[in-house]
C-alpha cells in the first residue's frame, strides 16, 4: 500500500514549498527551463561523483546507483548506469505536482521509490554507488539511514555523501552535524572515509 507522508508535517511542508517556489518563480542558474537546469545539474553531479570515485562514465555501464533523499531534482537523469534508483518519501507528491523530470535519451529509466531510506525494500549488497546529497541532516534517525545504506552497498561499493555542517536544528533539518560528529557517525556505522572536502560558504 502506498504511503503518502503527512504534508502538514513542517519538515515536509518546507521541502515541498522550496521546490514549488523555485518551480513557480523559475530561478534559472543555467538558463532555459527549471527542468533544463536540473538536467544540467545531473551532468555536473555525475562528473563530480565519478571524479571522487576515480572512474569514468563507462564504469557505470553495469552498475546500480541509488540516490537517497533525491527530492525532485532529477539527480540521476543524465546518468548512464545500468540501474538507477531514486529514493525519497516525497516522490509521489512531486510526481502528482508534475515536478519529476525524464531521464535523457539513451539512458535507462530511473526507478522512483516513494519512501524513506529506513524502509528500503532493496536486497543486501545490491548497490555499487549510493549518493546521499544534502539529505542525511533531514532524516530523523541518520544512524538508521546509514545502516540501511551500508546494508545495500556491495563490499567494494562507495557512498558519496554531502551534508550541511553547523547551524541550528529545524523541523526539516532536525540533525545538526559538525565535521567531527559526521565522521564519528560514519565510522560507527562501519564506513571508511576515503576522501573528505569541506567547503566554506
Amino acid at each position: 500500500m502506498l504511503h503518502i507522508p503527512n504534508l502538514a508535517d513542517p519538515r515536509y511542508l518546507d521541502e515541498v514549498g522550496w521546490f514549488l517556489y523555485h518551480e513557480r518563480y523559475e530561478r534559472h542558474q543555467f538558463g532555459g527551463s527549471y527542468a533544463d537546469e536540473r538536467l544540467q545539474y545531473s551532468h555536473l553531479l555525475l562528473e563530480e561523483v565519478l571524479g571522487f570515485c576515480g572512474h569514468d562514465q563507462m564504469w557505470l555501464a553495469d552498475k546500480t546507483v541509488v540516490s537517497v533523499g533525491c527530492g525532485c531534482t532529477g539527480d540521476l537523469a543524465a546518468w548512464p548506469a545500468a540501474i538507477k534508483i531514486a529514493v525519497d518519501p516525497l516522490l509521489y507528491t512531486y510526481q502528482k505536482l508534475g515536478m519529476l523530470i525524464e531521464d535523457i535519451d539513451g539512458t535507462n529509466r530511473t526507478v522512483h521509490l516513494a519512501l524513506g531510506v529506513e524502509d528500503l525494500p532493496l536486497l543486501d549488497e545490491c548497490a555499487h554507488l549510493i549518493i546521499c546529497r544534502n539529505a542525511l541532516d533531514h532524516m530523523p534517525d541518520p544512524a538508521k539511514a546509514l545502516q540501511q545504506m551500508w546494508r545495500i552497498l556491495t563490499a567494494d561499493g562507495r557512498l558519496f555523501l554531502s551534508v550541511d555542517l553547523g547551524g541550528f536544528a529545524t523541523p526539516d533539518e532536525p540533525t545538526v552535524f559538525s565535521a567531527d560528529s559526521l565522521a564519528a557517525l560514519l565510522q560507527q556505522e562501519q564506513f571508511e572515509i576515503i576522501s573528505c572536502t569541506h567547503d566554506e560558504e
